[in-house]
């Protein structure tokens, strides 16, 4: 008996610290696991750049940190409920437009005035300086991380009907998705209803609208050319999309997959750059394809335009104080429109 034990009282301890080693190894290897929600459908081409930066943010840090993405549809929120569901870490990363936080912070959705940056050339000289304002509100206020600030296509006006010239877009009722939109088509004599991007192929279907301002990605990717006959091609705004996080889980992950984290993050800002105008150049010949006639605006009608929205460029800086005169001064200067 003493010798059995004098036998089996080591192979019991090597095999407890194997077990414990065992454990200890596979705990390491659990991959931190989030979400990441997107209110683009599911099948659009910005759900599928966040898809494959979550494949590579998966593969970069050796399977620490697992990034599921859900699209519109998939989870209960829509575009206006996208910072507040990452600020509340009911998901830990989300994708919107700015125009679509207006409810919450309005000061920084410059970028969507109309006709004050409308190129991508404009987005880029702009943003940087822009960006440093928009990231200190968003942590300060709501304990959010910006990570990638792009851009959608320039917006433009798709209708079920023919349109010409700026005039024709009188009494014309379109989809809008944030407040400088809808002072816009009053301005120009039309009318506008704010509804997601879900839900304008069906309110098309039923005529409750006559068209939509979206980007020639998007009207693409919805199918809308089954609807719509006419792009109007005004280059309104640019859409700028923030890619959010939220600041105490990212400050909880591992140094290095941190580190890695935020290393995609700065890749990803060209990836969806690169895809937004590839996208847009493809999405503008699918649709021609289709029977969709893009009108150029005139330059004409493009100054008509510009002159009668910028008075509200100023009552808008006026509205939201100094952050918003900041801003658009710095929109302005470095878009050329002072």
């Amino acid at each position: 008996m003493k010798a059995l034990e004098r036998i089996w009282r080591p192979l019991a301890g090597a095999l407890v610290a194997a077990g414990a080693a065992l454990a200890s190894n596979a705990w390491a290897q659990t991959p931190v696991e989030w979400r990441f929600f997107t209110y683009f459908p599911v099948n659009d081409k910005p759900s599928q750049t966040s898809r494959a930066f979550a494949e590579d943010v998966l593969k970069a840090t050796g399977g620490k940190l697992k990034i599921t993405v859900m699209a519109a549809g998939e989870l209960p929120y829509k575009a206006p409920d996208v910072l507040r569901a990452v600020a509340t870490n009911q998901v830990q990363m989300g994708d919107v437009a700015v125009g679509f936080l207006a409810g919450d912070v309005p000061a920084l959705n410059v970028m969507q005035l109309p006709f004050l940056c409308s190129s991508y050339a404009q987005f880029e000289q702009a943003m940087p300086p822009i960006a440093r304002v928009i990231d200190s509100e968003l942590q300060a206020k709501y304990g959010v991380t910006v990570g990638v600030h792009w851009t959608m296509p320039p917006q433009n006006l798709w209708l079920n009907r023919p349109v010409a010239r700026l005039a024709d877009l009188k009494q014309v009722k379109v989809r809008a998705w944030n407040p400088e939109q809808v002072e816009m088509m009053k301005l120009l004599g039309g009318s506008a209803v704010s509804i997601t991007s879900a839900e304008v192929i069906p309110a098309l279907e039923r005529k409750v609208i006559d068209g939509a301002i979206t980007s020639a990605l998007s009207a693409n990717d919805w199918k809308a050319y089954e609807i719509v006959r006419t792009g109007y091609m005004l280059n309104i705004t640019m859409g700028h999309q923030v890619m959010l996080v939220n600041s105490a889980e990212l400050a909880k992950l591992a140094p290095e997959v941190r580190t890695t984290l935020l290393a995609k993050m700065k890749e990803y800002s060209a990836r969806y750059r690169k895809m937004s105008e590839d996208g847009d150049n493809e999405a503008r010949k699918s649709l021609v394809a289709n029977k969709v006639k893009l009108v150029e605006a005139s330059s004409d009608d493009v100054k008509q335009a510009r002159a009668m929205l910028k008075p509200m460029w100023a009552s808008w800086a006026k509205a939201n104080g100094p952050t918003g005169q900041q801003l658009l001064d710095i929109a302005a200067k470095a878009c050329g429109a002072l």
